[in-house]
């Protein structure tokens, strides 16, 4: 299998550093004394957040930013493996933030920046094994970004040897220079390092490797390189009948780089990536491999909910599962380089990639650094995330508060170009805000950021496209930050015009897609307390798709599907910037106020069907045409009866999906579901089980509050709770929390022994339910 494919462990060994770690919460003098007494320090596995563990509280120094999440200083400390051979590298891929990292006392690196994935070279400290690697996390001044971070090593870290002759960190740039039908033309450029002190003569032997795990062709290079300096050796390949990387068939290659010395392999580099063409055009969008694709993008930020920003791979994949159900193909890492698990699985799963660097450039408590560290932050996401056929652009940034002034558009030059240089394969981008005084200063600011970038990603501007183009700004426009329901007009980017601005898309040949804020909703960029969060994504912290989620399934995905939804006004409301709000829709179909009043209840349709009728209790309402309701969502005026309500879609006159609402009795029960069967004794894999308070029909019960209580027990533990409200008071780390709009979730980590996982939720008065999990190395 071609995802098996990996170094070998004789030529490079690589080992993730996630156990054995302890934590101190708070500052100490001598905390990389290897000598220090740990008692009473915490025991925990990397990745790790220590802000979601609480407490959050209004008086927190980050404010509604962070959603009032507690920060700080905090210590790590493990024992390296006890036999390390060869030169040793440690790879931290993400630490928050403003970190410094000792091996048995002596300093080793420091990097501000949390987001970057970092190297530090062991040959200095002379490493054998055993030895204590000690990591101090600053995260205690305020402010540093407008969203919750987390705090601590919360992504992952490796322990990387290698011979002194070796392919360097990253090292690997895989470009298709050619490619039709018949052939693709490869370049592959490979970075390699001797830190002996003398000359060698060496062998780079690279093998291209197809998805059916097959080796297509191999070139060999001989060179020679002088002690302690690297050199760049480029090879040539040509494949014939290339399977190209696509949204719906993404496979990937695979470039294995073995280093010899004399005859023997020294260092075994693995590259995955894909082979294909992709171009922005001014004048007809985006192309992948020749095909015109809208993109249909959504902005994420890096955390997970109750997982906070310590994230494992299959709370990634669940959350691309999600968007991918709605029809979503495009993920802007707003405002961020990602952790690589994501990027794997946009890889790996057909999503395109705007790949951010930075938020703001010299603000939110950057500027103290940014001088000395941008260029080493850029090129540490580029050289870690080229090879990623997901990634088809770069940006240097977002929404600079001096929007169009000159010392911004010296910056913003001064990145483009580097970015460029670094990678001219790709295009470069910056996220625009639509300031500026009144509409024309709007378009004057954009005419000069114009000037250096090659896409033109606008923030809530759809209706300023037309307006520059009229002003000759000619380089393909994205729409790189779009609310979920309202549109601008006139001076005003945040007006609220009931036009979705996915419509600006359709009706704009020249428009390469839309990227929704937000995707999923996240902590931090908080109202006022106990609001934590920014509650307007298509998708809750708890996975659910909102019924905004079910109107972009309709705009974006080809399998048919209808949805309905009522207006509840008496929904309970998270605190939200109305700007970006929709009509309080609720999925269910109880309003008992409305029963013996005879009232009117307004019920949306979303379809991607020609026609939907509506029937209430059996009973035919009518019959509506998507056709004449353009850019506005189906409406229904409902007279209430309690029963069910249902939708039926009809495309030909003939039924392709139907949804039903039902009226929900007493409460009665919990029913549980797990989203997965199985889950693999790892200590990282995961399984999201959801409790939903339901009658004795099983209709869920659209404003139970229930208090939820999970028992774990057997191959697992639990490590989250969460339902969705960002108002509650709750811990996100308990193992109870009160049900919302009727439905909670508790999310368990796998241990690392085969097993079985026993989840049980009860509460009182309702009979309780239980379900049982697969803990086993078998696939799931």
């Amino acid at each position: 299998m071609l995802t098996d494919i990996g170094p070998s462990l004789e030529q490079r060994r690589v080992r993730r550093l996630e156990t054995a770690w302890r934590f101190h919460p708070g500052d100490l003098e001598n905390g990389a004394d290897p000598s220090l007494d740990e008692i009473g320090w915490d025991h925990l596995e990397i990745p790790h957040d220590w802000s979601i563990e609480g407490p959050f509280d209004q008086d927190n120094p980050g404010g509604e930013q962070q959603g009032y999440a507690p920060g700080g200083i905090g210590w790590y400390r493990r024992e390296l493996p006890d036999e390390i051979s060869g030169e040793a590298t440690l790879r931290f891929d993400g630490v928050y933030r403003n970190f410094d990292v000792y091996i048995d006392g002596e300093h080793v690196g420091h990097r501000p920046y949390g987001y970057s994935t970092v190297h530090y070279d062991l040959t200095e400290v002379d490493v054998s094994g055993g030895e204590t690697l000690a990591v101090r996390v600053d995260n205690d001044e305020y402010p540093h970004s407008r969203w919750y971070t987390g705090s601590g090593i919360y992504r992952d870290v490796y322990l990387i040897e290698t011979d002194s002759l070796a392919v360097t960190p990253f090292g690997t740039d895989v470009q298709t220079t050619a490619l039709n039908s018949h052939r693709a033309d490869l370049q592959v450029v490979t970075t390699v390092e001797n830190t002996a002190s003398s000359s060698i003569e060496y062998t780079l032997e690279t093998d291209i490797i197809d998805p059916n795990g097959d080796v297509v062709e191999t070139v060999r290079t001989g060179a020679s390189l002088a002690g302690d300096e690297t050199s760049e050796v480029t090879q040539r390949f040509s494949i014939a009948d290339p399977n190209r990387w696509t949204l719906t068939d993404p496979a990937r290659y695979v470039a294995r780089s073995v280093v010899y010395r004399a005859n023997d392999p020294v260092d075994d580099y693995v590259t995955p990536f894909g082979i294909r063409t992709f171009e922005w055009t001014t004048d007809a969008g985006f192309f992948l491999n020749d095909e015109s694709i809208d993109l249909k993008g959504v902005n994420l930020h890096h955390g997970a909910g109750c997982l906070g920003a310590a994230v494992t791979k299959p709370a990634l994949e669940r959350r691309l599962e999600t968007l991918q159900e709605l029809g979503c193909n495009a993920i802007r890492t707003a405002h961020n380089p990602p952790q690589t698990e994501l990027l794997d699985l946009c890889d790996e799963m057909g999503f395109l990639v705007i790949d951010e660097v930075y938020d703001k450039w010299r603000h939110e408590g950057v500027d103290e650094w940014f001088d000395e560290w941008w260029r080493a932050d850029l090129k540490a996401m580029i050289d870690r995330d080229r090879n990623h056929p997901s990634v088809v652009c770069w940006s240097v940034g977002n929404e600079n508060y001096d929007q169009g002034e000159d010392e911004m558009i010296e910056d913003l030059a001064m990145l483009t170009e580097a970015a460029s240089e670094m990678d001219p394969t790709r295009p470069v981008t910056y996220g625009n805000p639509g300031w500026g005084d009144g509409t024309e200063g709007v378009i004057e600011n954009i005419a000069r950021v114009a000037e250096h970038v090659d896409i033109l990603s606008c923030n809530y501007q759809e209706h300023w496209y037309d307006d520059y183009r009229e002003e000759g700004i000619d380089i393909p426009i994205v729409g790189s930050e779009c609310r979920p329901f309202f549109r601008g007009s006139g001076d005003d980017p945040l007006a609220f015009v009931p036009r979705n601005p996915w419509y600006d898309v359709e009706d704009h040949d020249d428009v390469c897609g839309q990227f929704i804020w937000p995707g999923i909703d996240y902590l931090g960029e908080a109202r006022e307390w106990p609001s934590k969060g920014w509650p307007t994504g298509l998708i809750d912290t708890t996975g659910a798709i909102k019924p905004s989620g079910r109107f972009h399934q309709a705009a974006w995905a080809s399998e048919p599907m209808i949805f309905a939804a009522a207006i509840d006004h008496k929904r309970d409301r998270p605190a939200a910037r109305p700007p970006w709000s929709w009509p309080p829709l609720s999925a269910h179909w109880n309003f008992p106020d409305r029963e013996d009043s005879r009232g009117f209840v307004n019920v949306f349709t979303f379809t991607n069907a020609e026609s939907v009728e509506l029937y209430q209790n059996g009973e035919r309402l009518g019959i509506q045409h998507t056709a004449d309701f353009g850019a506005r969502p189906m409406e229904w005026y409902v007279p209430y009866k309690p029963g069910t309500l249902r939708a039926v879609a009809k495309e030909d006159g003939e039924i392709v999906d139907e949804h039903t609402l039902k009226t929900a009795g007493e409460p009665a029960r919990i029913e549980l579901e797990a989203d997965r069967e199985s889950i693999k004794p790892d200590g990282r894999d995961l399984v999201y089980v959801r409790a939903t308070v339901t009658d004795e029909n099983g209709v869920r019960i659209p404003r139970a509050t229930h208090e939820i209580h999970f028992d774990v027990s057997g191959s697992g533990d639990l490590v989250g709770v969460d339902n969705g409200n960002f108002d509650s008071g709750e811990s996100w780390v308990g193992e109870t929390r009160s049900a919302y709009r009727g439905t909670c979730i508790a999310v368990i980590s796998a241990c690392r022994e085969s097993g079985t996982l026993e989840i049980q939720a009860t509460t009182a008065r309702l009979e309780s339910d239980s379900e049982t999990v697969t803990v086993s190395e078998l696939d799931r």
